[in-house]
């Protein structure tokens, strides 16, 4: 039997989040990152040596011309997604993309249009719809276990602004758009996933860490014909132990989730335990401290499946500029303190 074909990944950016997503690319069946390149070779090069990476590179153009690559994962900030992305689609190489997707909306656009042009697939990593929380939520919901949905909530509480700041990724505060950008995009992804396209938000944004440019606590609520899904996120409150997070200590702390139906109303709890409750039952789905990691692999993998078999990306680049119309709504809402309709 033909062995299958290894796809040899070049990697653009050894930020904050580059160690998870190669973490990732381990567990990844058929993939191989053989490619490395950033500026920076204080953190390029453990980076290459933790990982056993055989190429290291100071700038992706020359990672381009000497490497031999079959796609690139962009792992950096969003503001150079655009001109990382074409560099790409000009040589012909499958993206995949971190998130948030761009700078702008425009720039998401012009980069979906690009690829698309050049004839080369691009794919967003959205990976917290490979949570399996959120796959079994999808499940139930689309085989009718709530009935009609009319109702949904996701809530997170964290503590890492205040009283100081204690986070990886310090870039956050020169960010002008900061966790509804960061999170609120994987949420508006997980909402129309469930639910498909929101018709309209309204948002009210608050930054109270002394730290922050961008907003640091939110609320939001997307609007359907029969249907309000309400975003609270804080990266500044206190949370309540039992209710935001279990007695655990845990890396990823799950973010929580209720949707009401006709028939029932499901809840994911800070324990990582996913309820159904109907008039006359209670089921209960429980899910491993390594779900979430084990999501990056899973999101990965379904890029390197959809290259092999010329499926199409559930997070492809056209997808997403649904999610990120969305989110520049909200952002459009929360200036203008009125609702705006996604269009």
């Amino acid at each position: 039997m033909k062995a299958k074909k290894i796809w040899r990944g070049g990697m653009i950016g050894a930020g904050a989040w580059s160690g998870i997503q190669l973490d990732a690319w381990k567990g990844v069946k058929n993939a191989k990152i053989v490619a490395l390149t950033d500026r920076h070779s204080d953190r390029r090069d453990p980076i290459i040596n933790q990982y056993h990476i055989p190429q290291a590179f100071d700038d992706f153009e020359s990672m381009l011309e000497h490497a031999e690559i079959d796609f690139v994962d962009i792992c950096t900030r969003p503001y150079s997604h655009l001109k990382l992305g074409k560099l790409a689609a000009d040589r012909g190489l499958p993206i995949l993309c971190q998130k948030p997707f761009c700078a702008t909306l425009e720039d998401a656009q012009e980069l979906v249009d690009y690829c698309k042009k050049a004839g080369v697939r691009l794919m967003v990593n959205e990976n917290f719809r490979w949570q399996a929380w959120y796959r079994k939520t999808m499940q139930l919901i689309h085989a009718g276990a709530l009935g009609k949905p009319f109702y949904a909530n996701f809530h997170q509480r964290l503590r890492l602004l205040i009283p100081r700041f204690d986070h990886s990724q310090k870039y956050f505060t020169e960010m002008p758009h900061a966790l509804f950008y960061e999170v609120g995009s994987h949420l508006v992804d997980l909402t129309r996933f469930f639910f498909g396209e929101p018709q309209n938000v309204f948002m009210r944004q608050h930054t109270i860490s002394p730290d922050m440019q961008g907003e640091d606590i939110y609320a939001a609520v997307f609007g359907y014909p029969d249907l309000t899904v309400v975003f609270h996120d804080s990266w500044v409150s206190v949370p309540i132990p039992g209710m935001d997070r279990g007695k655990a200590k845990v890396k990823w702390q799950p973010r929580l989730l209720e949707v009401e139906g006709t028939l029932g109303t499901l809840v994911f709890k800070a324990d990582r335990t996913l309820h159904l409750y109907t008039d006359h039952d209670h089921q209960i789905w429980k899910f491993p401290v390594n779900t979430t990691p084990k999501s990056h692999i899973l999101g990965q993998q379904h890029f390197i499946d959809c290259l092999e078999s010329g499926a199409e990306f559930e997070t492809s680049g056209a997808d997403t500029i649904n999610t990120m119309r969305a989110v520049w709504a909200a952002y459009q809402s929360a200036v203008e303190g009125r609702v705006v309709q996604i269009r």
